[in-house]
C-alpha cells in the first residue's frame, strides 16, 4: 500500500512539472497559421518574406498555397478558407473583390511590386530569337501559358495581339502551360525555343537560359496586389503580414528577386538582369553590386546550383 501511494505521488508530481514547464515556456500556446494564396511565380520572394516575418512573430506560421492565379476563385468559392491573397495579376484580385472575398483593397497603396515580362531562350539561343516578332518565324517552338490558368497566359495574348502576330505564334506553339514554372523548366530542358516569362521566373534559371529584354512598346508592367481575405481566421495577423509586404523592407526583398519596385527604373533593372545572366555562366566575373546590381544573391545561388 505505501508503494502504491508513493507511485501515485510520483505521477502527480510528473504531470505538475510538465504543466509548469508548458506554462513557463509558452509551449502550450496555440500557434496561429495563416493560409496565404499566391501565384506560383512569386514563391521565391514570398518564402523569404514569410521567413523574416515568422522570426518576428514566432507564434504565427505562414502556409502558402501556390498555384496558377486562375485556380484561386474556384477553390475559395468552395472552401471559404484563407487569410491573404496575392495573385500574379490585378485582374484576378478584382474578380475576388467582385465576389465579396475582399473588402478593403486599395489599388493605389496595396501594390508592393511589379512583374516585368522578358523573352527567354535555351542557353546559347540556338534559334537566334531577338525580339517579339521572332516568335512568328517558321520553325520556332513557342511555349505559351494558358490564359484561363495563369496570369502570364493573359499577357502572352496581349503582347502578340498588339504585335499583330497572335495567330502565327499560335501555329508555332508546342506547349500550353498551366503555371509559369512549367515554361521556365521547358526552356531550361530545351523542349521549346522561346517563351516570355516574368523576370522573377527568368532569374531562377540564369545558368541554363538566355534573357532578352522586350521592346518597351510590348513589355508592359504587371501590378502585384496583396489583400486580406474577408473570411480570414486571423485578420489582425494577416494585416500585419500585409503591412510588412508593403513596407520598404518587404519591397527590398522583392527587388533582389528581380521584381520591379520602381516603375521609373525598369530599364536599369533589365540591364542588371542581363548582366546577372552573364555572370552566372562566367565565373571569371566577380559577383558584386558593381557587376550585377541588386541581383547578387540570385547569381550566387545560380552558381551554386549543380545543374
Amino acid at each position: 500500500m505505501p508503494q502504491t501511494k508513493h507511485f501515485s505521488n510520483l505521477v502527480v508530481l510528473f504531470f505538475a512539472v510538465v504543466f509548469l514547464s508548458l506554462t513557463l515556456t509558452g509551449c502550450g500556446r496555440k500557434e496561429k497559421r495563416l493560409l496565404f494564396h499566391a501565384g506560383a511565380g512569386q514563391r521565391s520572394s514570398l518564402d523569404e518574406i514569410a521567413q523574416v516575418f515568422q522570426q518576428r512573430y514566432p507564434d504565427v506560421k505562414v502556409d502558402f498555397s501556390y498555384k496558377g492565379s486562375g485556380y484561386f476563385l474556384a477553390d475559395a468559392t468552395l472552401s471559404q478558407e484563407g487569410d491573404l491573397y496575392m495573385p500574379g495579376e490585378e485582374y484576378y484580385l478584382l474578380q475576388a473583390v467582385d465576389r465579396g472575398f475582399i473588402t478593403d483593397y486599395n489599388p493605389k497603396t496595396d501594390i508592393p511590386a511589379y512583374f516585368v515580362p522578358v523573352i527567354i531562350t535555351p542557353k546559347g539561343n540556338p534559334k537566334n530569337v531577338r525580339s517579339v516578332l521572332d516568335f512568328a518565324k517558321p520553325g520556332i517552338r513557342v511555349g505559351l501559358g494558358d490564359p484561363k490558368a495563369c496570369a502570364i497566359g493573359i499577357w502572352h495574348e496581349n503582347i502578340f495581339q498588339k504585335a499583330g502576330i497572335l495567330e502565327k505564334v499560335k501555329k508555332n506553339t508546342t506547349m500550353d502551360a498551366k503555371c509559369i514554372p512549367e515554361l521556365g523548366n521547358a526552356c531550361q530542358l530545351k523542349a521549346i525555343d522561346a517563351t516570355i516569362v516574368w523576370a522573377t521566373t527568368a532569374v531562377l534559371y540564369l545558368k541554363d537560359i538566355e534573357i532578352i529584354p522586350m521592346e518597351p512598346e510590348y513589355r508592359g508592367l504587371i501590378s502585384l496586389p496583396v489583400a486580406v481575405l474577408k473570411f480570414s481566421q486571423y485578420p489582425e495577423e494577416a494585416k500585419k503580414l500585409k503591412e510588412f509586404i508593403l513596407s520598404d523592407e518587404g519591397k527590398d526583398i522583392f527587388h533582389k528577386h528581380a521584381y520591379c519596385i520602381d516603375p521609373t527604373k525598369i530599364d536599369e533593372d533589365m540591364k542588371w538582369l542581363v548582366e546577372a545572366c552573364k555572370a552566372s555562366k562566367d565565373t571569371s566575373i566577380s559577383v558584386s553590386e558593381q557587376t550585377v546590381g541588386h541581383l547578387v544573391k540570385e547569381v550566387k545561388r545560380s552558381r551554386e546550383t549543380k545543374r
